[in-house]
């Protein structure tokens, strides 16, 4: 009787045990589903958030509504808003391409005294100078998704830094060196004829 009356307390102890174990599991489950955002207040719309490597700048968050919504108009106009495409910053000749292994970490165009450069993308000014002598007077602008781009050899700058850009705008003159065009994600260079069209 003895025996008995053990085992049966050892076996409730246990399954209360269980009871507590599988009530945190259960728990844990779907405060992770609520924290992960698997559930939504508006099935219709996706937040894209950019979270971008410099610290400074604050987490940036974008809503997109799906295509769902708005299956009409989105194939029959456009969005003039947002541009997702890049561009050639000057009208000219590639003289010498990206190449790493030549240590030439950017575009080298053909380009004349006086031409117009145009910003690839829109974006922020986040450096208009020449305290670098061997790039002649620069602009670097900093674009979305942590994209920057890199404008030098120019002869006249036409954007301060904080200055706020456009695709296509006109921010600088070629000067009589060579453009030299640059891009980077990040802080690690990368090929900008794969982005440029």
């Amino acid at each position: 009787m003895f025996t008995k009356l053990l085992f049966s307390t050892a076996l409730h102890s246990k399954s209360i045990s269980f009871v507590k174990t599988g009530t945190k599991v259960l728990f844990s489950s779907a405060l992770c589903i609520l924290l992960s955002g698997c559930l939504t207040n508006d099935p219709n719309t996706v937040v894209v958030v950019d979270k971008s490597f410099n610290k400074a700048n604050a987490t940036r968050a974008y809503v997109v509504e799906t295509l769902e919504t708005n299956i009409n108009s989105s194939f029959s106009e456009p969005s003039s808003e947002i541009d997702s495409s890049w561009s050639i910053p000057v009208d000219a000749e590639i003289l010498k391409k990206y190449s790493p292994e030549n240590q030439h970490l950017g575009i080298t165009f053909a380009t004349y005294p006086g031409q117009e450069v145009r910003s690839i993308r829109d974006g922020m000014v986040v450096y208009s100078g020449s305290k670098m002598k061997s790039y002649g007077k620069m602009i670097i602008i900093k674009h979305a998704f942590g994209f920057y781009s890199s404008y030098t050899q120019n002869q006249v700058l036409h954007t301060r830094e904080g200055d706020q850009v456009k695709k296509g705008q006109v921010i600088a003159l070629t000067g009589s060196q060579p453009f030299y065009f640059e891009m980077k994600k990040y802080s690690d260079t990368i090929n900008p004829l794969k982005y440029l069209k």
